[in-house]
């Protein structure tokens, strides 16, 4: 007779833990392709802080401490004085000049590559929830990634990224029943705060919403009870009210539907245009199209209603603006792991028809050998190869880019900081018509005491009337004699190549103030006298 089988204590199970090298034998070739995955994702994203927006977003927190309030109109122009202003990103802001304070820009660069790989790794684990091999979900996370990367940079946008990764999350973990549904309002009042692009939350949220409704009434397996999907969309509806409470309303919602359906915007601002598919970033949201388009091909995808509509609508939104990539790229990753996986399947079914052997071999064939686990000296390899090579992305590709003297350099080649300089010096407050990626370095050099700017990037202050005469001129066309005479401007401040600074140094009225090889700056004659 067989001696009865006792299960050792559960003290005894919880003693595995601390034994000699147990910490080494976990540290597989499946946590080494994570972990560099994710350290190359950093690297890559710690660029250096050329965004031309990134100045007045640090303008607008310095703007709030100093004033202890947030300002409803414009301040920073003299073409849009007055104007209307939604700070629809004012949390974002005022958190990234405290940043700014505490350790500069090296600080804003770091954490941003943060969020981009907190994104990445939001994306890897919705692959992971498909069933996706984690070499598979390994690739498709990296190709995700660098198809979203023209959005990089230390910017607020980047945030919205993030949220939708953890919103996509929590609602694949509530459909599990792992969540409860009074998380959601919170999360949506804190996004509404932080960026106007939170309204893309709440139309993913309603989408899943839809879709799981679709499938409860047709009854299909697996389908979320009617009571779990009633508390969803009543947390949905609070958090749109939540939204709310900002310090700009129903303006900030407002706000975000008309950026959205703005042509002004999507005509002449370049990351609101449609992607470059000869670049690789669009290459890969080719990539990505076709995995989707081949994976449904096979007939063997089952996904929920939910993720086909989540999948298609972010598409949409991604076919009209890059900047949307990264946020497509999420909604569609269940997708995009159900599709790889039919594939693969697809792909090996017909490797293992063509290779079939003989029944004769079959029988001859040995019985394979047992697998010995992950040995100690194998985790102590892997550990020292995640050291080292880890180490080397950072210190090859981020450090130099997280350097004080070397963000100064690389600003100095692509900002005005010369041409800024220069105002400076003049000791009086200059009306200066600038080119639009310098307005935003302009304003932070220049405000409060140095002067005003004719246009930034806050295109929707300035509103279709004054951007367009800044197109006219910047594009010489017909009348942009008449926009220079009615701005009447002190300075002028082109980038050096620009047709307009070889009109203007034949033109008696304006003086040569700096030049470099970036800007050049001309004066009216006589202002500085």
């Amino acid at each position: 007779m067989r001696a009865l089988q006792v299960p050792p204590p559960l003290e005894e199970e919880g003693r595995v833990g601390t034994q000699p090298g147990w910490g080494l034998r976990r540290v597989t070739s499946t946590v080494v392709l994570r972990g560099l995955l994710f350290t190359a994702i950093f690297s890559l994203a710690a660029v250096p802080p050329l965004d031309p927006d990134l100045w007045w977003h640090l303008a607008n927190g310095r703007l709030m401490l100093a004033t202890s309030s947030i300002p409803h109109v414009d301040v920073y122009s003299f073409s849009a004085a007055g104007h209307a202003w939604v700070m629809h990103e004012w949390l974002a802001d005022l958190g990234m000049y405290l940043l700014y304070q505490a350790g500069g820009l090296p600080w804003l660069v770091g954490v941003f590559a943060g969020v981009v790989t907190a994104a990445a790794i939001c994306l890897y684990l919705l692959l992971r929830r498909t069933g996706l091999p984690a070499s598979a979900a390994t690739v498709l996370t990296l190709v995700g990634a660098l198809a979203g990367s023209t959005a990089w940079g230390a910017r607020p946008q980047l945030l919205n990224v993030l949220f939708c990764g953890l919103l996509l999350l929590g609602l694949v973990e509530y459909r599990a029943g792992r969540l409860h549904a009074w998380m959601l309002p919170p999360f949506i009042w804190l996004w509404a705060n932080l960026h106007s692009a939170f309204v893309v939350g709440v139309i993913i949220s309603g989408l899943f919403v839809a879709g799981e409704a679709i499938d409860a009434w047709r009854s299909r397996e697996g389908a979320m009870p009617r009571r779990r999907l009633t508390a969803l969309a009543a947390a949905i509806a609070a958090g749109g009210l939540l939204s709310v409470i900002n310090p700009f309303g129903i303006q900030t919602i407002l706000f975000s539907l008309g950026t959205l359906t703005s042509p002004l915007i999507q005509n002449n601002i370049q990351e609101w245009a449609s992607p470059d598919f000869h670049s690789l970033p669009g290459v890969l949201v080719e990539g990505i199209i076709f995995l989707l388009l081949g994976g449904l091909a096979t007939r063997r995808v089952k996904a929920p209603t939910s993720e086909w509509l989540l999948a298609f609508a972010l598409l949409y939104l991604a076919l009209a603006s890059q900047r949307h990539v990264p946020l497509f790229v999420l909604g569609a990753a269940p997708l995009m792991g159900r599709c790889a996986q039919a594939l693969l399947g697809l792909v090996a079914s017909l490797l293992s028809a063509a290779d079939q052997p003989p029944m004769a071999q079959l029988a001859l064939r040995r019985k394979p050998a047992q697998s010995m686990g992950n040995s100690l000296a194998l985790g102590a390899i892997n550990l020292a190869l995640l050291v080292v090579v880890g180490a080397g992305m950072i210190a090859y590709r981020a450090v130099p880019n997280l350097w004080p003297s070397t963000e100064a350099t690389a600003i100095r080649a692509s900002l005005p900081v010369q041409a800024a300089d220069a105002l400076q010096r003049t000791g009086r407050p200059l009306r200066v018509f600038n080119y639009y990626d310098f307005g935003g370095y302009l304003l932070w050099r220049l405000y409060p005491d140095g002067g005003r700017v004719f246009i930034d990037g806050r295109v929707e202050v300035y509103g279709a009337q004054v951007f367009s005469q800044y197109l006219r001129v910047s594009y010489l066309a017909s009348g942009w004699q008449d926009v220079i005479a009615e701005s009447h401007p002190d300075a002028i401040v082109l980038p050096s190549a620009h047709p307009l600074t070889g009109i203007l140094g034949q033109d008696p009225a304006w003086t040569l103030l700096s030049r470099d090889e970036v800007a050049t700056v001309f004066i009216r004659v006589g202002f500085a006298q």
